[in-house]
């Protein structure tokens, strides 16, 4: 299993966001961060990939051409949650991760995808929600439930735009660490979309990093991360130290003036 982009461009309308993006091959087991400023494109790299938005270039999952894969079967194979939170419905949660499974994996048999539903609701630790109407549900919770209607899917390629901003820190780290984990259990490969850079080094192999010129860095956080992409890519001085797990740890500590926009 791998990922391959090639001189990927897309953008909306007349506005392009990304040009000429290719990468090394990303191979299975892997957790990729796709990081940057805002209005970079990070959530416009995922979406590109999931097929919502129409790009130049060349996009490989697993030597197949995404493009040229039918819809049935790419959504199968690439599972997308995007930065909106699932809608506040009647539904309740199980019905809504049933329907939401039932309409994209229509090859699983009724008791498969109970006992799926069952073991996703046991590792996110969210059993509890089950029953309970998404119209009851905060913010936080409705992500919860987002998340598992990706995941109880088993796609090759995840792709989670911001998938811990409603989160506390307890379920921002159960969130990352089961993506991680079952990554690296089944082979797959997941793309992060974060604006939390220690979070991102923490649990993703690998840091993308976009930035006005389109892609400015990839590799391992230890060797991505430095005071100088800090400062040319977000604008603020920054120092790297390490944590007691020797992971890279970022301290900002100013914003440097005229060094960044909201554009």
């Amino acid at each position: 299993m791998s990922l391959e982009i090639d001189n990927l461009s897309v953008g909306y309308r007349k506005r392009p966001v990304l040009r000429d993006i290719s990468l090394s091959a990303i191979a299975e087991g892997s957790v990729v961060a796709v990081i940057g400023p805002n209005a970079v494109g990070k959530s416009t790299l995922l979406k590109a990939l999931a097929g919502t938005l129409r790009h130049e270039g060349r996009l490989r999952l697993n030597g197949a051409s995404l493009a040229e894969l039918a819809h049935r079967i790419r959504a199968q194979r690439v599972g997308y949650l995007p930065q909106a939170l699932p809608q506040a419905s009647t539904l309740v949660a199980y019905e809504a991760i049933y329907s939401a499974c039932r309409a994209i994996r229509g090859d699983l048999s009724a008791e498969h995808l109970r006992a799926a539903i069952e073991s996703i609701f046991a590792t996110l630790g969210i059993r509890n929600l089950a029953l309970r109407r998404l119209s009851e549900m905060s913010g936080g919770q409705r992500q919860m439930i987002g998340l598992a209607q990706v995941l109880v899917r088993d796609p090759e390629l995840l792709l989670l735009d911001e998938p811990t901003s409603a989160l506390d820190m307890h379920w921002q780290l159960n969130v990352l660490n089961t993506v991680r984990e079952r990554t690296r259990a089944d082979g797959s490969i997941a793309l992060v979309a974060s604006h939390d850079i220690n979070l991102a080094s923490r649990f993703c192999d690998q840091l993308l990093v976009l930035s006005r010129g389109g892609l400015e860095a990839m590799g391992p956080p230890a060797e991505v991360l430095s005071s100088q992409m800090l400062r040319t890519v977000y604008g603020v001085e920054a120092r790297i130290e390490s944590c007691s797990l020797g992971q890279p740890l970022v301290l900002a500590d100013q914003a440097v003036k005229g060094g960044h926009s909201l554009d």
